[in-house]
């Protein structure tokens, strides 16, 4: 009889047990699923925030280009806009020329005109340049001593540097951006930094305002005339309107004046 009662003892200590093992199951999925919510909606708000602040740096530069703060150094000095001719796809591209930032380039004449305006900061100088029916392709650059009352972006480019076989975007005062190039091209002798927003080391994961060009990127080019600016940042802030192959077509036209 007693060891007839012996299964009897033992069966709510195993359901005791079973019960037990479930909950703690429950817990681990719940903390698991619970982590991979959070992470998910970090990076979506990283991408939005991302997205956010590269609208913001586009406005910036569409405001400068419209409405200066600052009576204009010179707008677009001794320029020519002339059908240039080739062959194939570019047949109808025309050529834009500014002889006193001593750099000229191609472009689809869909595009319209191309215009700069050269501006005082606060001290030094700044220019940007914009296409009159493409606003996602921008240009500018900085003299070494600008100034200005707001925040600083990509087109606060004096030039890059190259130091021990790395690459600096360089900003006023001296201020340097370790950034690593995606891709190097080679147009009339200058190399062309191509980069995006990860390109900016010590900005990866940085949220708020930032110097990079956003998801959609960019390209920094020294100049190696003997004018005041030494360089240019190229910026393309839509490569659904501007593929980055059309972008990296137009860059290989630039040219410099020795």
């Amino acid at each position: 009889m007693n060891e007839q009662n012996i299964p009897q003892i033992n069966e709510p200590v195993q359901s005791s047990k079973n019960i037990w093992i479930t909950i703690i199951a429950v817990v681990l999925t719940a903390i698991i699923v619970g982590g991979v919510v959070h992470a998910w909606q970090k990076i979506r708000l990283q991408s939005i925030e991302q997205s956010l602040q590269q609208q913001i740096n586009t406005l910036q530069s569409q405001i400068e280009s419209l409405q200066q703060t600052t009576p204009p150094v010179a707008t677009t000095p001794e320029t020519t806009q002339v059908p240039t001719q080739s062959t194939g796809e570019t047949a109808s591209w025309q050529t834009y020329e500014n002889k006193e930032l001593e750099f000229s380039f191609r472009y689809p004449a869909s595009y319209g005109n191309f215009q700069i305006s050269i501006n005082n900061g606060e001290t030094g100088k700044k220019f940007t340049g914009n296409f009159q029916n493409n606003n996602h392709f921008s240009i500018g650059g900085i003299t070494a001593d600008y100034s200005s009352g707001r925040s600083a972006y990509f087109l606060d480019f004096v030039k890059y540097l190259n130091e021990g076989g790395k690459y600096y975007h360089l900003m006023a005062l001296d201020k340097k951006w370790l950034v690593e190039p995606t891709k190097i091209l080679t147009a009339d002798g200058q190399k062309i930094l191509i980069v995006n927003g990860d390109s900016y080391v010590e900005e990866r994961n940085v949220q708020g305002p930032t110097i990079n060009p956003g998801s959609n990127g960019g390209a920094l080019i020294n100049m190696s005339g003997s004018g005041e600016f030494k360089g240019i940042a190229v910026w393309n802030d839509d490569v659904n309107d501007l593929p980055q192959s059309d972008f990296e077509e137009i860059l290989m036209t630039f040219k410099f004046t020795k």
